[in-house]
């Protein structure tokens, strides 16, 4: 019988995101590194083809491997929704979750009213936009990747990408627009995640204001749960700084295991 630590990729990324993490893995589990529905070559979602997060979650149990008798999640953004949604499920022996910046915002559009006045602004602002966020005629398309890829980095990057990168985010353009309807649409009420193993939620601090509010309603009713705020950092930074996000993690798998 063997633990596993199920890495759970982002938003238009995939499982190299994860790699420079792998250091501090606790002696005895194994790391799994799936990719998720959509993106490899041979699983690409032909345009108008619905997915839903039911799917992604039995695309990533069939990873599991044959007796596995723990599983610790790690999560990034849509990958923290998918997370959440393993966590609940009876059928696998959850251990830990560690998540940072767990996207969902039709949880958080439901509480809208409740909300600070920097996170209801950009609520208001993304869902204001009948040309972006749900938009199936445009979604995943050239000029919805563009306001998405800044949202989450900063205005300008799509157009400071490369060529190739700028393409290979159009092959997948389709899977990405499916799961930022599932983020905005099948994403329960945050009541609905209370979970009963060790959790650890991080945000970055200079990330958005939503992804600061998810973070902190989740920790609400996960009162357990440790939160970490990591200075200088900010939505992507689990990619472009792992060096910085890594004590987190490190200090997780001490928790966890007793390190």
């Amino acid at each position: 019988m063997t633990d596993i630590a199920l890495f759970i990729h982002s938003t238009g990324t995939g499982p190299f995101m994860w790699k420079p993490l792998l250091q501090s893995l606790p002696p005895g589990t194994q790391a799994v590194l799936p990719v998720n529905r959509g993106y490899s070559p041979t699983d690409l979602l032909p345009r108008g083809t619905t997915i839903g997060l039911a799917d992604e979650v039995a695309h990533l149990k069939s990873q599991i491997p044959a007796g596995t008798s723990g599983v610790h999640l790690v999560a990034h953004s849509y990958g923290g929704l998918v997370a959440l949604t393993l966590a609940l499920d009876a059928a696998v022996p959850v251990k830990s979750v560690w998540l940072y910046e767990p996207v969902l915002f039709g949880a958080l559009k439901a509480v809208e009213d409740t909300l600070p006045d920097d996170a209801a602004e950009h609520v208001r602002r993304l869902y204001g936009d009948a040309d972006f966020l749900l938009n199936a005629e445009t979604g995943g398309l050239a000029p919805w990747l563009a306001q998405f890829v800044d949202y989450w980095n900063h205005p300008g990057m799509w157009a400071s990408m490369s060529e190739k990168s700028r393409a290979m985010a159009q092959v997948v353009g389709w899977k990405m627009f499916q799961e930022v309807r599932m983020v905005s649409t099948e994403a329960q009420p945050f009541a609905h995640y209370r979970l009963d193993m060790p959790v650890t939620l991080v945000h970055g601090e200079h990330t958005q204001a939503p992804a600061r509010e998810m973070v902190r309603r989740l920790a609400a009713v996960n009162p357990h749960a440790q939160v970490n705020v990591l200075a200088d950092l900010g939505h992507m930074s689990v990619l472009t700084r792992p060096e910085a996000v890594q004590p987190s993690l490190d200090a997780h798998w001490r928790r966890v295991t007793g390190g």
